[in-house]
Order: C-alpha cells, then structure tokens, then sequence
C-alpha cells in the first residue's frame, strides 16, 4: 500500500486507523444492542445453573460468585447452604459493593427471625454502603388489609416512622407468594429500626374501633404490645 505524501489531509494519511476504529465503533454497537435487548437469564432456568457452574469454576473466590451458588442452594432447597454463602461472602470476605448480596442477607434474617439487633446491623450497612439503592423490603402481612380503611390505617402508621419513604401493597400471587405483603422503601442516611415498621403492620391486628386510642409497639420481631397513643 502506498503511502500518503506528507502534506497530504489527515484523513488521507491515517485513512487505515480510521476504518479500524469505524469498524470497532460498529461491531461495538452491533454487541450493545443485542445485549440490551437480550432478556436477562431467569435464576429458575438450567441456562442460570450452567453460568453459576462456570463462574464458580473460573472465579472461584469472588464474592458474586458466592451469591450465584447461595441461589443455586436455595433453588435446591438448601436454606443452610444459602446462609453459608452469604455469610462467606459478607463476614469472611467482607464484601460492600454488592448491593445484592446486603440486602438478601438481611431479608434472609428477616425472614428466619433472627434477632432484631441483627436485621438492623445488616440493614443499615446495606443503606450505609447503597444510600442511593432504590431496592425495597419485604414484609408480611398474612391476610392483609381487609378494605380501605386498613389501608388508611398502615398509611397512618407508616407515615410515623421517619426512615420510611414509601411503602407498597402486594397481593397474594399464587404458590409463588401465597399471602399479602408490604414492600417499605427507605429515605438515604437514616437509621433504620425495623421494630417500627413491624409495628406499624401490626396495627392490622387491632381491632377497627381501638385504632384511635391505642398503637402498637415492638420490643422484638415477635414481642408486640398496644400502648395508648
């Protein structure tokens, strides 16, 4: 190929660069598009099990990779196996910037009634370390609210609880979640006790006509009391 004289347009002299880089930008964009319109793989799917499998494989000591095998447990019914790979990944690797992984652990505890002590610490090291994190979490509410007026009443409570953005209504969905549930969102740089959003559901159990006179307040996740307002 011959060469561009000197005083020759720049595009003329570095024209083989330029097709390089117009190619790259193309197949670049080409792999952007299919993947944003590519649907993310379903954790329930073998095409999940096998990315797990390799990923453990290849990175075997990254803390996601312990997250990817703390679902494959749970799929398999493992709830020990789940808490082990969280617990690897956040207590012996000390993992903070997954998001993920923060708030699963202290769902899990949650969920499993651990003490309260513990699902707070784990709470606010998640908001600590993903203020900004949009993600919510759940709370049961067996059989929910029986009308408007209970809705009225959980504003009431939620609105109390400074540390609470938001919250949301979720109806029973079938075998997936047979029972309602409440997705509390957080406002960033606050302190989150989870009493207080286990007692605000638990206005629920008052009967409609002390609702008024009375609020419910928790010492623990299971020990709740009514107390005057």
């Amino acid at each position: 190929m011959a060469l561009a004289p000197d005083d020759a347009p720049w595009y003329r002299r570095f024209r083989m660069l330029l097709g390089i880089y117009v190619i790259a930008m193309v197949f670049g964009m080409r792999e952007f598009v299919l993947a944003r319109n590519r649907p993310a793989v379903d954790p329930e799917t073998e095409e999940w099990s096998r990315m797990a499998d390799v990923v453990a494989r290849i990175n075997p000591g990254d803390v996601d990779t312990d997250y990817l095998l703390a679902l494959e447990a749970l799929k398999a019914g493992d709830v020990a196996g789940f808490r082990r790979h969280l617990e690897t990944a956040l207590l012996d690797k000390h993992a903070k910037h997954n998001d993920i992984i923060l708030r699963a652990y202290a769902q899990h505890l949650f969920t499993t009634n651990a003490d309260y002590r513990q699902v707070n610490e784990w709470l606010n090291r998640w908001r600590m370390n993903h203020p900004a994190s949009g993600e919510g979490f759940e709370i049961p509410l067996g059989s929910g609210p029986s009308g408007p007026a209970d809705e009225v009443a959980l504003q009431r409570e939620f609105d109390a609880v400074d540390w609470l953005l938001r919250h949301e209504l979720v109806p029973p969905s079938g075998d997936v979640s047979p029972q309602w549930r409440v997705v509390v969102y957080f406002r960033p740089a606050m302190e989150i006790d989870i009493r207080e959003a286990v007692a605000a559901v638990s206005i629920l159990a008052l009967p409609p006509a002390q609702r008024g006179q009375f609020r419910v307040t928790c010492l623990s996740l299971e020990n709740c009391q009514r107390v005057p307002r």
